[in-house]
């Protein structure tokens, strides 16, 4: 199997928002749902022999506030179950982290059960200043890596 990471298309709206865990996806902005419009990145990993789509990613660029700098928010990432464990997710994640590599990048909101994977993939555990060890209130991060 081959794994081919391209920008997602509006032809891909409708899977991505059939293939995801809650979201939905438009090609235009409308409130409460990822779009190809607002996308700072919104990938496609596919077989390229066989024409299969087995995941997605969707990031934005969330804009410096006064003097905070900005960021890369990392706000949907799929991988069909049929496809999971086989690299989609590494292949995704790294095709990002090439795109923005001067960038901090967070995920918006990423599941506590997937903590070792999350590390793996690349980011960092960032604790909250209050945090006690093991309730997982902070911020997955991947720093920017100097150019």
């Amino acid at each position: 199997m081959k794994i081919r990471v391209r920008d997602a298309h509006p032809a891909d709206v409708e899977w991505m928002s059939n293939n995801t865990e809650g979201w939905t996806v438009t090609v235009e902005k409308q409130e409460g749902a990822a779009s190809l419009a607002e996308a700072l990145h919104a990938l496609i990993a596919e077989d390229p022999d066989q024409g299969v789509r087995m995941g997605w990613l969707h990031s934005s660029l969330r804009r410096a506030i006064g003097g905070d700098p900005g960021y890369v928010r990392l706000y949907e990432l799929h991988v069909s179950p049929e496809f999971r464990r086989t690299g989609v997710a590494r292949a995704l994640v790294d095709e990002l982290f090439a795109r923005v590599p001067d960038q901090e990048i967070i995920l918006a909101a990423w599941d506590r059960e997937l903590y070792e994977v999350w590390l793996k993939l690349g980011f960092a555990y960032v604790p909250e200043p209050s945090e006690t060890p093991g309730s997982y209130y902070g911020d997955m991060v991947r720093q920017p890596i100097a150019v």
